[in-house]
C-alpha cells in the first residue's frame, strides 16, 4: 500500500489526484487537488539521499494504514531558481513535484553541504535539530555556475548560479569564493560559498584544488586548465579554464614554494616560463 500510494495517490483502490509540498516546518504532505485541497497525508522529514527522501506519517484523511509509518519518495536533488535546496520528486503522469528547503544551508571543513532544522520529537512533542550532510563533488561548469554533483547517473546535483568574489587569488589562501543569491525563508540575502584547500600542479600542467576530506575519505580536487603568463615584474599567474577550455574570468597569483613538490610537472612548467621570460627580457621572480 505504501509504496503504491507514493508513486501513485492510491487510497482503497482508487487514485487520489494531488501533489507533493514541503512546509516551513520541513513536514511533507500530499495535498488532494480540488476546491478543497484537502491534505492526505503528512508527516515530518527525517532522511535524505542523492535519489530519495524519507519521512514519518503523523496524519492521515484518508482511508489506509499509514499513521506511523516511513515512507520515501524517489527522484533527485536540484538547486531551484532561487538557489534553494530542492528535491524533485518524480510522478508517473504529472509534471514532478518540488519539495524546497527554505531555510539556510552551510559547509563544513571538509566543503561539504550540511542543511539544518528543528524537528519535534512525535512522542514527547520535544524539538530537537535534525541534519541532512549532502556528500558530493565540486565541480566550476562556467564562469557563473558552481555545481555540487551528489549522483551523476541519477542527475541528482545542486547547480548554483552567481559570481566569483574577486578574479585574482592568492594561491597560498588556498581558497575559492563565490556569491550567490539566495532565498531564505521569503528574504533574499547574498551568501558567498567558500571552497577551501591546496593547489597542485598535475602532469599535464592543470591546477588542481585538493580540499581535506575526512579518516577513511579520499581527497577531493577541482582541476582547472590554466594559461600561465609573466607579468611585467615577473610575477607567475594562471588564468583558469574549464575542461572543455572555457575561461573562468578567475587568475591565481603563483608561487615557486606552492608547486615545487609537484616533482616533473614543476620542472617542467618552470623550464616554459624561463623560456617566456628570456623571450619577453624580463626576470622570473616566483
Amino acid at each position: 500500500m505504501a509504496s503504491r500510494f507514493l508513486k501513485e495517490g492510491l487510497s482503497a483502490g482508487r487514485v487520489i489526484s494531488g501533489r507533493w509540498e514541503m512546509t516551513r516546518r520541513h513536514d511533507l504532505i500530499y495535498r488532494k487537488d480540488g476546491p478543497e485541497e484537502q491534505i492526505v497525508v503528512q508527516g515530518p522529514l527525517l532522511q535524505a539521499k542523492p535519489g530519495q527522501v524519507t519521512f514519518r506519517v503523523d496524519r492521515q484523511a484518508v482511508g489506509g494504514d499509514l499513521t506511523g509509518r516511513r515512507l520515501t519518495l524517489r527522484g533527485r536533488w536540484q538547486a531551484d531558481p532561487k538557489n534553494r535546496l530542492s528535491f524533485v520528486v518524480d510522478r508517473r503522469s504529472r509534471p514532478s513535484d518540488w519539495l524546497v528547503l527554505q531555510g539556510a544551508w552551510e559547509l563544513n571543513r571538509r566543503n561539504e553541504i550540511l542543511y539544518r532544522w528543528r524537528g519535534e520529537q512525535l512522542k514527547t512533542k520535544k524539538k530537537t535539530e535534525r541534519l541532512i550532510r549532502f556528500q558530493g563533488v565540486w565541480e566550476l561548469s562556467d564562469d557563473r555556475h558552481l555545481t555540487y554533483v551528489l549522483d551523476r547517473e541519477l542527475g541528482s546535483s545542486f547547480r548554483f548560479r552567481g559570481t566569483y568574489q574577486t578574479p585574482t587569488l592568492a594561491a597560498k589562501t588556498g581558497a575559492i569564493r563565490f556569491q550567490i543569491g539566495a532565498e531564505v525563508k521569503g528574504r533574499r540575502r547574498v551568501e558567498t560559498i567558500t571552497l577551501f584547500g591546496k593547489w597542485k600542479l598535475s602532469r599535464g600542467l592543470a591546477l588542481a584544488l585538493e580540499m581535506p576530506a575526512g579518516p577513511g575519505h579520499r581527497r577531493r580536487q577541482i582541476t582547472f586548465g590554466a594559461d600561465f603568463e609573466i607579468g611585467r615584474a615577473g610575477q607567475v599567474t594562471a588564468r583558469l579554464k574549464t575542461g572543455s577550455g572555457e575561461p573562468l574570468g578567475i587568475e591565481v597569483a603563483l608561487t615557486r614554494s606552492l608547486l615545487a613538490g609537484s616533482g616533473e610537472a614543476f620542472l617542467r612548467l618552470n623550464r616554459s616560463l624561463e623560456a617566456q621570460a628570456v623571450e619577453a627580457g624580463v626576470r622570473l621572480r616566483w
